[in-house]
């Protein structure tokens, strides 16, 4: 009787610690299971611009870059490593859903492209990223909109983003600061996009880009201030032919909520060194730009913001009004129509046509322009 009672606390206790250590396993690989998510938008409808070119033509047309947003489909994943530190990575796509196509000049994840560690210090991540002046502007109540006061900026209305990038990004209690550095951005758009030769074993200066970012957002309100300065050396046919050549813009918006009310408002200074119009060096511009958001009922919410963009000492500036009506469906459906007109300066030559690739709805200088589209989105 004795040893089968030893033999009964031995085997108990055995128990215990298988029980304990599969216990501990199954917890470590609960932990390091990592979380991976496929998502996505797309957005598109059928839109009517007028005053195309030099017939001043009228046309309808289904868009192609953005909607209300730009479609897309991505995979992000995390995995906790323990100790409050994660591994976390984005690919994102950005696609033509009217012929299905890839936008950001056919790159598979044209859109982000990045992998990186986040814990109580910060993230820090490698690869194709938004510039930091992307998160520094929470005042632009519309874009990217098709028609929105960004029209005047095609650079912040197409989301800027840099390759070859590392960035670092700190928030705590509303508060948040980034900062980039791209070693060659753009290696794949065209020079006369602004597009860059990617990284230079010879130039430390060509085609770098740089970008930092202060912001603070409470529950009703929020500022945030940002800059971002690209460096030339794409060669003839790009607006910064030279690494000496910079494009650096300055950019200070906010927004407050009053109810279910939203207005935002924002300034941006601009000085390009690099070839914005034939003869023209050195050009200096302000743009700014203030929007309301309203939120009628749970279904239905108006938005409408007016910018303008004066150039120093040119007459190739413009203003913008845009305006949006969107009924939402469900939480991922909704439907819209959205109205917008650029009125040129005597040597401008924006369009109202955020929503296509290239120069085919550009107007002539100093030819105003209207837009309007109907259109459906879907969040998945």
């Amino acid at each position: 009787m004795r040893t089968l009672g030893w033999w009964r606390r031995w085997a108990s206790h055995f128990v215990r610690v298988i029980f304990i250590l599969m216990t501990m396993f199954i917890s470590r690989a609960a932990l390091a299971q990592p979380n991976v998510t496929l998502y996505g938008i797309i957005d598109t409808g059928i839109e009517y611009v007028t005053n195309i070119g030099k017939q001043k033509s009228n046309a309808a047309l289904v868009p192609t870059l953005t909607g209300t947003l730009p479609s897309r489909w991505g995979i992000r994943g995390s995995e906790d490593l323990g100790g409050g530190l994660k591994a976390l990575f984005v690919l994102e796509s950005g696609f033509a859903p009217q012929q299905g196509t890839l936008n950001q000049s056919g790159r598979l994840f044209g859109r982000q492209a990045f992998v990186g560690l986040s814990g109580r210090w910060g993230t820090l991540s490698l690869g194709r990223q938004y510039s930091q002046i992307f998160w520094g502007i929470p005042g632009d109540t519309l874009a990217p909109n098709i028609y929105s006061a960004g029209l005047l900026d095609p650079y912040l209305a197409g989301a800027p983003r840099v390759d070859n990038s590392i960035a670092y990004i700190f928030s705590s209690s509303g508060l948040s600061f980034g900062v980039a550095f791209s070693f060659g951005r753009d290696s794949v758009a065209p020079a006369a996009a602004g597009g860059c030769a990617g990284q230079s074993p010879t130039d430390w200066r060509a085609c770098k880009a740089l970008s930092a970012m202060l912001k603070y957002e409470a529950a009703r309100w929020g500022v945030a201030v940002a800059v971002d300065r690209n460096y030339g050396g794409a060669g003839s046919g790009s607006p910064l032919p030279s690494s000496s050549q910079t494009d650096t813009r300055s950019v200070a918006d906010g927004y407050v909520k009053l109810g279910s009310v939203t207005v935002g408002a924002g300034f941006l200074h601009r000085i390009n060194h690099g070839l914005q119009t034939p003869g023209v060096y050195d050009v200096n511009s302000n743009y700014w730009w203030l929007g309301a958001s309203y939120l009628v009922v749970p279904e239905v919410a108006l938005d409408a913001q007016f910018g303008k963009l004066n150039v120093t000492a040119h007459a190739v500036g413009a203003s913008v009004i845009a305006a949006r009506a969107m009924y939402f469906l469900s939480k991922r459906s909704s439907v819209y129509v959205t109205a917008g007109r650029v009125f040129n300066q005597s040597k401008g030559i924006f369009t109202v046509d955020g929503g296509t690739a290239g120069t085919s709805s550009l107007p002539m200088a100093g030819v105003n322009q209207t837009g309007v589209m109907i259109g459906i989105r879907h969040f998945f």
